[in-house]
Protein backbone atom coordinates (compact mmCIF):
# COMPACT_ATOMS: atom_id res chain seq x y z
CA UNK A 1 0.00 0.00 0.00
CA UNK A 2 2.98 2.74 0.84
CA UNK A 3 4.03 1.86 -2.35
CA UNK A 4 1.33 2.19 -4.66
CA UNK A 5 1.02 5.66 -2.81
CA UNK A 6 4.08 6.39 -3.71
CA UNK A 7 3.83 5.23 -7.35
CA UNK A 8 0.59 7.20 -7.83
CA UNK A 9 2.22 10.44 -6.54
CA UNK A 10 5.40 9.92 -8.36
CA UNK A 11 2.58 9.32 -11.78
CA UNK A 12 0.81 12.95 -11.01
CA UNK A 13 4.12 14.83 -10.36
CA UNK A 14 6.13 13.35 -13.44
CA UNK A 15 2.45 14.04 -15.18
CA UNK A 16 2.60 18.03 -14.06
CA UNK A 17 5.94 18.20 -15.05
CA UNK A 18 5.58 16.77 -18.36
CA UNK A 19 2.76 18.87 -19.12
CA UNK A 20 4.74 22.16 -17.46
CA UNK A 21 7.78 21.32 -19.75
CA UNK A 22 5.01 21.31 -22.91
CA UNK A 23 3.53 24.09 -21.75
CA UNK A 24 6.69 26.60 -21.81
CA UNK A 25 8.34 24.91 -24.67
CA UNK A 26 5.91 23.78 -26.61
CA UNK A 27 2.64 26.13 -26.23
CA UNK A 28 -0.30 25.64 -28.00
CA UNK A 29 -0.37 28.93 -29.37
CA UNK A 30 2.96 30.31 -31.07
CA UNK A 31 3.99 33.27 -29.39
CA UNK A 32 6.74 34.02 -32.73
CA UNK A 33 3.79 33.64 -35.05
CA UNK A 34 1.97 35.98 -33.62
CA UNK A 35 4.99 38.05 -33.64
CA UNK A 36 5.21 37.65 -37.29
CA UNK A 37 1.93 38.19 -38.15
CA UNK A 38 1.75 41.90 -35.97
CA UNK A 39 4.85 42.38 -38.05
CA UNK A 40 3.63 41.30 -41.68
CA UNK A 41 0.40 43.24 -41.06
CA UNK A 42 -0.25 46.84 -41.64
CA UNK A 43 -3.01 48.58 -39.89
CA UNK A 44 -4.06 51.25 -42.55
CA UNK A 45 -7.35 52.80 -40.74
CA UNK A 46 -6.19 53.28 -37.21
CA UNK A 47 -9.42 55.49 -35.91
CA UNK A 48 -12.06 53.42 -33.80
CA UNK A 49 -14.67 51.27 -35.15
CA UNK A 50 -17.99 53.08 -36.97
CA UNK A 51 -20.61 53.76 -34.33
CA UNK A 52 -23.01 50.07 -33.61
CA UNK A 53 -25.79 52.66 -33.88
CA UNK A 54 -25.14 53.55 -37.29
CA UNK A 55 -23.87 50.31 -38.55
CA UNK A 56 -25.72 47.66 -40.74
CA UNK A 57 -25.63 44.41 -39.70
CA UNK A 58 -25.43 40.97 -42.09
CA UNK A 59 -25.45 37.70 -40.73
CA UNK A 60 -23.31 35.24 -42.88
CA UNK A 61 -23.90 31.53 -42.15
CA UNK A 62 -21.75 28.60 -43.80
CA UNK A 63 -23.91 25.97 -44.78
CA UNK A 64 -22.86 22.38 -45.08
CA UNK A 65 -24.30 19.06 -44.43
CA UNK A 66 -26.44 20.24 -41.43
CA UNK A 67 -30.30 20.01 -43.82
CA UNK A 68 -31.86 18.80 -40.49
CA UNK A 69 -31.28 22.07 -38.61
CA UNK A 70 -32.01 24.36 -41.09
CA UNK A 71 -35.44 25.46 -39.65
CA UNK A 72 -34.57 25.98 -36.71
CA UNK A 73 -31.58 27.89 -37.65
CA UNK A 74 -33.58 29.70 -39.77
CA UNK A 75 -36.13 30.51 -37.20
CA UNK A 76 -33.72 32.35 -34.74
CA UNK A 77 -32.86 34.61 -37.74
CA UNK A 78 -36.37 35.70 -37.83
CA UNK A 79 -37.60 36.12 -34.71
CA UNK A 80 -34.80 38.57 -33.76
CA UNK A 81 -35.75 41.53 -31.83
CA UNK A 82 -33.40 43.67 -34.39
CA UNK A 83 -33.70 42.17 -37.69
CA UNK A 84 -30.73 42.01 -39.59
CA UNK A 85 -30.26 44.45 -42.87
CA UNK A 86 -28.82 41.56 -44.28
CA UNK A 87 -28.69 37.45 -44.04
CA UNK A 88 -26.26 35.73 -46.29
CA UNK A 89 -25.94 31.83 -47.02
CA UNK A 90 -23.10 30.21 -48.51
CA UNK A 91 -23.85 26.69 -49.57
CA UNK A 92 -20.56 24.82 -49.48
CA UNK A 93 -21.51 22.52 -52.15
CA UNK A 94 -23.11 20.28 -49.24
CA UNK A 95 -24.03 16.74 -49.82
CA UNK A 96 -27.81 16.72 -48.67
CA UNK A 97 -30.80 18.47 -49.43
CA UNK A 98 -29.35 22.09 -48.25
CA UNK A 99 -29.75 23.96 -51.37
CA UNK A 100 -33.16 23.34 -51.87
CA UNK A 101 -34.34 23.43 -48.20
CA UNK A 102 -32.87 26.53 -48.04
CA UNK A 103 -34.17 28.37 -51.58
CA UNK A 104 -38.00 27.32 -49.92
CA UNK A 105 -37.35 29.03 -46.70
CA UNK A 106 -36.34 32.55 -48.20
CA UNK A 107 -39.04 31.91 -51.03
CA UNK A 108 -41.56 31.86 -48.30
CA UNK A 109 -40.38 34.20 -45.64
CA UNK A 110 -38.66 36.87 -47.91
CA UNK A 111 -41.77 39.45 -48.51
CA UNK A 112 -42.68 39.32 -44.71
CA UNK A 113 -39.16 39.88 -43.48
CA UNK A 114 -37.09 43.59 -43.92
CA UNK A 115 -33.88 41.52 -43.95
CA UNK A 116 -32.59 41.26 -47.44
CA UNK A 117 -31.90 37.02 -47.68
CA UNK A 118 -28.88 36.17 -50.13
CA UNK A 119 -28.53 32.63 -51.61
CA UNK A 120 -24.49 32.07 -52.41
CA UNK A 121 -23.32 28.68 -53.70
CA UNK A 122 -19.78 27.14 -54.06
CA UNK A 123 -19.32 25.32 -57.10
CA UNK A 124 -16.92 23.33 -55.07
CA UNK A 125 -16.42 22.28 -51.46
CA UNK A 126 -14.03 25.07 -50.22
CA UNK A 127 -14.42 24.97 -46.44
CA UNK A 128 -15.83 26.80 -44.10
CA UNK A 129 -13.07 29.64 -43.64
CA UNK A 130 -13.21 30.33 -47.78
CA UNK A 131 -16.99 30.12 -47.43
CA UNK A 132 -17.36 32.80 -44.56
CA UNK A 133 -14.84 34.88 -46.69
CA UNK A 134 -16.73 35.01 -49.78
CA UNK A 135 -19.68 35.98 -47.49
CA UNK A 136 -18.32 38.55 -45.83
CA UNK A 137 -16.42 40.22 -49.16
CA UNK A 138 -20.18 39.83 -51.12
CA UNK A 139 -22.10 41.74 -48.08
CA UNK A 140 -22.47 45.37 -47.92
CA UNK A 141 -22.78 46.21 -44.05
CA UNK A 142 -20.19 47.46 -41.66
CA UNK A 143 -21.02 44.70 -39.07
CA UNK A 144 -20.92 41.16 -39.51
CA UNK A 145 -22.55 38.63 -37.23
CA UNK A 146 -21.71 34.38 -37.30
CA UNK A 147 -23.90 31.80 -37.33
CA UNK A 148 -23.29 28.07 -37.71
CA UNK A 149 -25.94 26.27 -39.98
CA UNK A 150 -26.72 23.76 -36.81
CA UNK A 151 -26.92 26.55 -34.14
CA UNK A 152 -29.25 28.58 -33.14
CA UNK A 153 -28.86 32.62 -32.38
CA UNK A 154 -30.74 33.91 -29.31
CA UNK A 155 -33.53 36.10 -29.74
CA UNK A 156 -31.78 39.26 -28.70
CA UNK A 157 -29.01 38.92 -30.29
CA UNK A 158 -27.95 41.38 -32.53
CA UNK A 159 -30.22 43.85 -30.01
CA UNK A 160 -27.25 42.71 -27.62
CA UNK A 161 -24.94 42.97 -29.45
CA UNK A 162 -25.43 46.54 -30.81
CA UNK A 163 -25.86 47.66 -27.08
CA UNK A 164 -22.63 46.47 -25.70
CA UNK A 165 -20.72 47.88 -29.04
CA UNK A 166 -21.87 50.81 -28.26
CA UNK A 167 -20.78 50.26 -24.50
CA UNK A 168 -17.32 49.51 -25.93
CA UNK A 169 -16.73 51.57 -29.33
CA UNK A 170 -12.86 50.30 -29.17
CA UNK A 171 -13.65 46.78 -29.74
CA UNK A 172 -13.76 45.35 -33.28
CA UNK A 173 -14.93 41.80 -32.34
CA UNK A 174 -17.62 40.83 -29.80
CA UNK A 175 -17.93 37.10 -28.68
CA UNK A 176 -18.36 34.81 -25.57
CA UNK A 177 -19.60 31.80 -24.27
CA UNK A 178 -22.75 29.88 -25.58
CA UNK A 179 -25.85 27.04 -23.93
CA UNK A 180 -25.44 23.94 -25.48
CA UNK A 181 -28.05 22.06 -26.48
CA UNK A 182 -28.81 18.81 -28.36
CA UNK A 183 -31.66 16.65 -29.79
CA UNK A 184 -34.67 17.87 -28.68
CA UNK A 185 -33.78 20.05 -25.56
CA UNK A 186 -33.86 23.53 -27.97
CA UNK A 187 -37.28 23.79 -26.69
CA UNK A 188 -36.22 24.36 -23.03
CA UNK A 189 -32.95 26.28 -23.99
CA UNK A 190 -33.62 29.90 -23.00
CA UNK A 191 -33.83 32.15 -26.11
CA UNK A 192 -32.98 36.01 -24.79
CA UNK A 193 -30.24 37.48 -23.47
CA UNK A 194 -31.75 39.10 -21.30
CA UNK A 195 -33.89 36.76 -19.48
CA UNK A 196 -30.60 35.90 -18.18
CA UNK A 197 -29.04 38.66 -17.65
CA UNK A 198 -29.54 42.65 -18.92
CA UNK A 199 -27.61 43.87 -20.81
CA UNK A 200 -26.49 46.80 -18.74
CA UNK A 201 -25.45 44.10 -16.37
CA UNK A 202 -23.50 41.71 -18.86
CA UNK A 203 -19.83 41.52 -17.64
CA UNK A 204 -17.46 42.75 -20.53
CA UNK A 205 -13.88 41.33 -20.47
CA UNK A 206 -12.08 43.91 -23.11
CA UNK A 207 -8.57 42.70 -24.06
CA UNK A 208 -6.32 44.92 -25.26
CA UNK A 209 -3.83 43.69 -27.68
CA UNK A 210 -0.70 44.09 -25.29
CA UNK A 211 -2.60 41.06 -23.74
CA UNK A 212 -2.25 38.41 -26.51
CA UNK A 213 1.81 38.27 -25.61
CA UNK A 214 0.68 36.38 -22.69
CA UNK A 215 -1.82 33.73 -24.58
CA UNK A 216 -0.57 29.75 -24.67
CA UNK A 217 -3.50 28.45 -24.95
CA UNK A 218 -6.43 27.62 -27.21
CA UNK A 219 -8.91 28.98 -24.75
CA UNK A 220 -7.08 31.84 -23.65
CA UNK A 221 -9.50 33.37 -25.43
CA UNK A 222 -12.56 31.75 -25.78
CA UNK A 223 -15.36 32.73 -27.62
CA UNK A 224 -18.37 30.66 -29.42
CA UNK A 225 -18.20 31.34 -33.09
CA UNK A 226 -22.04 31.41 -33.62
CA UNK A 227 -23.12 34.62 -32.21
CA UNK A 228 -19.61 36.62 -32.53
CA UNK A 229 -19.85 39.53 -34.35
CA UNK A 230 -16.58 41.90 -35.80
CA UNK A 231 -16.44 45.04 -38.33
CA UNK A 232 -16.02 44.37 -41.99
CA UNK A 233 -12.99 46.56 -41.92
CA UNK A 234 -11.11 44.89 -39.30
CA UNK A 235 -11.91 41.25 -41.62
CA UNK A 236 -10.46 43.19 -44.29
CA UNK A 237 -7.20 44.27 -42.13
CA UNK A 238 -6.14 40.81 -41.06
CA UNK A 239 -6.35 39.02 -44.26
CA UNK A 240 -9.90 37.58 -43.42
CA UNK A 241 -10.01 33.81 -42.41
CA UNK A 242 -7.35 31.88 -43.06
CA UNK A 243 -8.10 28.70 -45.48
CA UNK A 244 -4.62 27.47 -45.76
CA UNK A 245 -4.38 25.73 -42.34
CA UNK A 246 -0.18 25.69 -43.01
CA UNK A 247 -0.70 29.86 -42.07
CA UNK A 248 -2.82 29.81 -39.32
CA UNK A 249 -1.75 30.39 -35.78
CA UNK A 250 -3.54 27.60 -34.54
CA UNK A 251 -5.35 25.17 -36.33
CA UNK A 252 -9.02 26.03 -35.88
CA UNK A 253 -10.18 28.84 -38.57
CA UNK A 254 -12.55 30.47 -35.78
CA UNK A 255 -9.75 30.53 -33.21
CA UNK A 256 -7.22 31.68 -35.63
CA UNK A 257 -9.06 34.63 -36.59
CA UNK A 258 -9.93 35.85 -33.40
CA UNK A 259 -6.44 35.18 -31.84
CA UNK A 260 -4.75 37.65 -35.24
CA UNK A 261 -8.11 40.15 -34.74
CA UNK A 262 -7.08 40.48 -30.94
CA UNK A 263 -2.96 40.88 -31.83
CA UNK A 264 -4.44 43.92 -33.46
CA UNK A 265 -7.10 45.36 -32.39
CA UNK A 266 -9.31 45.09 -28.78
CA UNK A 267 -11.78 42.12 -28.58
CA UNK A 268 -14.76 42.09 -25.87
CA UNK A 269 -15.55 38.86 -24.13
CA UNK A 270 -18.75 37.77 -22.61
CA UNK A 271 -17.09 35.21 -20.23
CA UNK A 272 -20.25 34.84 -17.44
CA UNK A 273 -23.14 35.94 -20.07
CA UNK A 274 -23.86 33.59 -22.85
CA UNK A 275 -25.05 35.13 -26.89
CA UNK A 276 -25.64 32.27 -28.27
CA UNK A 277 -27.12 28.65 -28.38
CA UNK A 278 -24.35 25.83 -29.65
CA UNK A 279 -25.79 22.66 -30.84
CA UNK A 280 -23.24 19.99 -29.47
CA UNK A 281 -24.00 16.72 -31.36
CA UNK A 282 -24.06 17.93 -34.54
CA UNK A 283 -20.91 18.21 -36.24
CA UNK A 284 -20.18 16.50 -39.65
CA UNK A 285 -17.35 18.28 -41.04
CA UNK A 286 -14.65 18.58 -37.73
CA UNK A 287 -11.43 18.77 -38.74
CA UNK A 288 -12.09 18.03 -42.39
CA UNK A 289 -14.11 21.30 -43.59
CA UNK A 290 -13.46 23.94 -40.93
Amino acid sequence: MLFSNFYQKARSLHRRLRNGIKETFRPEISQRKIRTFIKNTQIVDKSEPPSSERSSIAVIVPCYGHAPFLQEMFESIQRQTIPPNEVIFVVDRSPDNTLPILEGLVQENQSNSSSRFTILENESNLGQAASLNKGVEYSSSDLIMILNDDDYLMHDSIEVTHKILKKYPQAVLLGGHSLHFGGNSLGSTPKLIQSICPVENIEIDLRLPNQVKRYRKYNDINMTHSGSSFYKFAWKTIGGYYPDKSKRLVHFSDRDFQLRMNALFPVALSNITPLSCWRNDSSVDQGVNS
